[in-house]
């Protein structure tokens, strides 16, 4: 089945809510599935994302987050901020491994698809890289349209495939998130996905399952 980054068109828009969800429904398909955060930042103990992924997984939080940093910025301007270092080589590396470990490898990204992650490299620049098809996880209110056409049509300008579109946190009492769906198919030719506000971290089954069309499941 291969590998999928999963970006988003900002910071706090439900990237790990999402990998964490589609991570549990392609588990109860029995699925062979791993998950992917190659850098998180903001970390203090332990990496609050990677945490919750190996949840999902089973997998050690130490396979799910390899490099991490402290502050709350890019993945390159932490580095420049804590003057830590890592490769892309490793990164790349520590990729095909769990790439041949898994059926589906979920590659979590940090903000948006153009957050560098070193000089001149950003998650667009590793998508394309590494075989990468993409998914985007956008608000589903006011505000959506801009970004979401914006991080879409940058991916397909760099010759990404955008394989879905979910609008996450979707409440449907604002004439916006009515009306967004509609027009973010109009504009990418993508009908995307649809997940609820709910309270916690797990969506409900029937919502979880819905994740798989991401996966042609």
């Amino acid at each position: 089945m291969g590998a999928l980054l999963i970006t988003g068109t900002d910071t706090g828009v439900g990237k790990t809510f999402i990998t964490y969800n589609l991570a549990l429904a392609l588990k109860e398909r029995d699925i062979r599935v791993g998950c992917f955060k190659p850098i998180e930042t903001y970390v203090r103990d332990v990496p609050e994302d990677g945490s919750l992924l190996s949840r999902a997984t089973g997998q050690r939080v130490e396979e799910v987050v390899p490099v991490r940093f402290r502050l709350p910025l890019s993945p390159y301007a932490a580095k420049i901020e804590e003057g830590g270092d890592f490769s892309l080589e490793f990164l790349r590396e520590r990729f095909e491994e769990l790439k041949g470990r898994y059926e589906l490898l979920l590659v979590e990204g940090a903000g948006g698809i153009a957050v560098p992650i070193d000089r001149n490299y950003t998650y667009a620049d590793l998508a394309g890289d590494w075989g990468l098809e993409v998914i985007v996880v956008a608000r589903a209110g006011l505000g959506t349209l801009n970004h979401t056409y914006l991080t879409y049509f940058y991916a397909k300008s760099r010759g990404l495939n955008v394989r879905g579109i979910v609008l996450n946190r979707f409440e449907g009492r604002d004439v916006s998130e009515r009306t967004n769906p509609r027009i973010v198919e109009e504009m990418t030719g993508i009908k995307p996905i649809l997940i609820p506000k709910v309270q916690g971290i797990e969506l409900p089954q029937a919502e979880r399952e819905n994740l798989l069309e991401l996966v042609g499941l």
